[in-house]
């Protein structure tokens, strides 16, 4: 019986140490996941635009910051609808994200606030390229954060007008180039 409450004295002092480490790598972990899902939907935008040689546009997000997208023609037709593909609000999602077209976009040593400039959008052109973020109609950088936990880390969606895509950790030092200075 002594032994049987010693062992799980043990695990209760175990299951106390690691339940926040867990928790926090499962954040994090959500985190990434929503950063490259998104890159992943920039990326099928342009892929769009170049393959029917139109101008598709990408909306993102809400007012309240969540992660969604919608991909669809600008000018819509027979051969390019106006909604594509998309990923919808999910109920139960925490993660959030903040925009900046790239004017505002600052450093990122500066957080973006969740939900800032969104609803927003890109719009890539038949040669996948976007100079609505050069001139200062698109966003060019998207945050993504934990609503419940701003120690959880972010990351950083970049977007240039020659319509390359990045994704970047700011919490690495500034000699790795993943951080994208």
């Amino acid at each position: 019986m002594i032994e049987m409450f010693i062992t799980l004295f043990v695990i209760a002092i175990v299951l106390a140490i690691g339940a926040p480490a867990t928790a926090r790598w499962v954040r994090q972990t959500d985190i990434r996941s929503s950063a490259e899902s998104l890159r992943s939907a920039l990326q099928k935008a342009r892929g769009e635009a170049i393959a029917r040689n139109a101008r598709i546009r990408i909306t993102l997000g809400n007012a309240s910051g969540h992660a969604r997208w919608l991909i669809g023609c600008v000018r819509v037709s027979a051969a390019c609808p106006e909604t594509l593909h998309q990923q919808p609000v999910l109920s139960r999602d925490r993660i959030r994200w903040g925009a900046a077209k790239a004017s505002a976009a600052g450093t990122l040593s500066t957080a973006l606030t969740a939900g800032a400039a969104l609803p927003g959008t890109v719009d890539f052109f038949p040669l996948g390229d976007a100079p609505g973020i050069a001139g200062g109609s698109d966003i060019a950088r998207i945050d993504v954060v934990h609503a419940n936990d701003s120690t959880a880390g972010r990351w950083v969606i970049r977007i240039d007008s020659a319509g390359n895509i990045r994704m970047c950790n700011p919490a690495l030092p500034e000699s790795d180039h993943r951080r994208c200075h």
